[in-house]
């Protein structure tokens, strides 16, 4: 089954690098171009040179994004500003954050090497459809380094909490780092290299099935990758350091695990309000208005309760609009979902109200097919309610459509039937960092395994 192994990450040099807070980011597929050009005057060391590098109206194929990421990722380990470990170790990380309700919260998981497993082997299942155009691009900058900037956020069943327990007791007593990341967030990493330690926690693992949360295009580029690695070096043998990948594992039932909603904002639909959009939806829904005096997070609680008490009676969405200073509850009326068979309705994803918004709502009745909800301009994705609010409220987006989250055992019972949730379905928070550690694919490397 699945094989996690320790590595000898790259991580900064404190002796160069005073301060994690400014040089760490979230993953690049959440950074915004404001924020990107924030994480790259916050220091000239920031990880978003190398994880999301600037596009130039020159760029050619021999100076690109992606041959500058490599240039500052080798110049920086020149430099000693990135250092590499001397012996494989695993990585326990503790994350604390409010979640939705202000309650504090911290998750506990471990950075390791995951072998890559082909999607016949049942070892590692994802659960949402990707983007082509962001696998290629992961792919050009994997090339590039040949190293993971950016891990994968996986999760794993323990229910008794045997794999954290071990890291626990084995890791070092002083962390590596504790420090508050720049989105406010308290981090702490602490080293985990005692070999005893190291073993059980790879026999722990070895009967586990693996569940991607975060990261489906970089574990498809993963094997891409491998695939890739192993036609120009077919003697490097299975434990070749490209036949793995960097990752973050969390077990399911860790308490501080969250899930948000990722809502759906529809940014052009010129002429197209409220109004005509209930009107084609009734047939599906029972429509139910919701009153929104007050400011935005005001609004933000009151939708959030009357979201959860509806989809507690049948699948249900929020609508929002620009031209409408109310809100609206589409709750499914019985058996609509019925009709709309096929591989992406069918089992538990059919239970889904991601499914319900995808078939009923963006493909049936407004018309965005799979290309179309590929697009920007078409469709947007935001987690943070307040933030989807204000952009209805201000007219950038003419209709949103509020969702609630999907829980992680939906996510479990979709992968293990071999099905594929709506693309964005999941929102894990909080995002794991980028840049905290580093894991190389040197070609001519062997993972190490745990040391005596």
């Amino acid at each position: 089954m699945p094989v996690v192994a320790p590595f000898r990450a790259v991580r900064y040099n404190p002796e160069k690098v005073s301060s994690l807070t400014d040089v760490l980011t979230p993953p690049y597929d959440v950074i915004s171009h404001e924020q990107q050009e924030s994480f790259y005057a916050a220091d000239p060391y920031n990880i978003i040179r190398l994880e999301l590098n600037r596009k130039r109206d020159s760029d050619t194929a021999e100076d690109n994004r992606y041959t500058r990421s490599a240039e500052h990722f080798h110049s920086w380990r020149d430099q000693g500003v990135l250092v590499r470990e001397e012996t494989p170790c695993f990585y326990l990380s503790e994350t604390t954050y409010i979640d939705a309700e202000g309650n504090q919260q911290v998750r506990r998981g471990f950075f390791t090497m995951l072998k890559v497993a082909d999607p016949h082997e049942r070892k590692v299942l994802p659960h949402e459809k990707t983007f082509t155009a962001h696998k290629e691009d992961r792919f050009q900058l994997t090339k590039a380094v040949q190293a993971n900037i950016s891990p994968i956020f996986a999760l794993y069943p323990d229910d008794v909490n045997d794999v954290m327990t071990t890291l626990e007791l084995a890791k070092e007593p002083e962390p590596l780092n504790d420090f508050v990341d720049a989105m406010g967030l308290p981090q702490k990493l602490y080293r985990v290299s005692d070999p005893a330690a190291c073993r059980r926690v790879q026999e722990l693992m070895a009967d586990k099935v693996i569940f991607i949360a975060d990261g489906h295009h970089r574990y498809e580029t993963s094997l891409n990758y491998r695939n890739y690695m192993r036609e120009l070096h077919p003697d490097a043998g299975p434990d070749a350091l490209f036949n793995y990948t960097l990752t973050y594992l969390c077990s399911m039932s860790d308490p501080g695990l969250t899930v948000f909603a990722c809502h759906r904002l529809v940014p052009q639909l010129d002429g197209f309000g409220a109004e005509d959009f209930l009107a084609l939806a009734k047939p599906y829904f029972e429509v139910q208005e919701v009153e929104l005096a007050g400011d935005v997070d005001a609004a933000k609680v009151k939708l959030t309760e009357a979201l959860a008490q509806a989809d507690a009676k049948s699948n249900s969405l929020g609508l929002i609009s620009h031209d409408a200073d109310k809100a609206y509850l589409l709750t499914l009326k019985p058996g609509m979902m019925d009709t709309e068979g096929g591989p992406d309705v069918e089992g538990p994803l059919a239970d889904l109200d991601v499914v319900v918004l995808t078939h009923l709502v963006l493909d049936k009745i407004l018309g965005f097919d799979n290309n179309a909800r590929d697009q920007d301009h078409t469709i947007r994705y935001l987690a943070d309610m307040n933030h989807v609010l204000q952009e209805v409220k201000s007219g950038r987006s003419r209709l949103a459509f509020l969702l609630n989250p999907t829980k992680v055992e939906q996510v479990q019972a979709v992968a293990e039937a071999g099905l594929i949730m709506p693309r964005k379905a999941t929102y894990f928070y909080p995002k794991v960092l980028t840049g905290l550690v580093i894991n190389l694919l040197n070609p001519d490397e062997q993972a190490e395994g745990c040391q005596e």
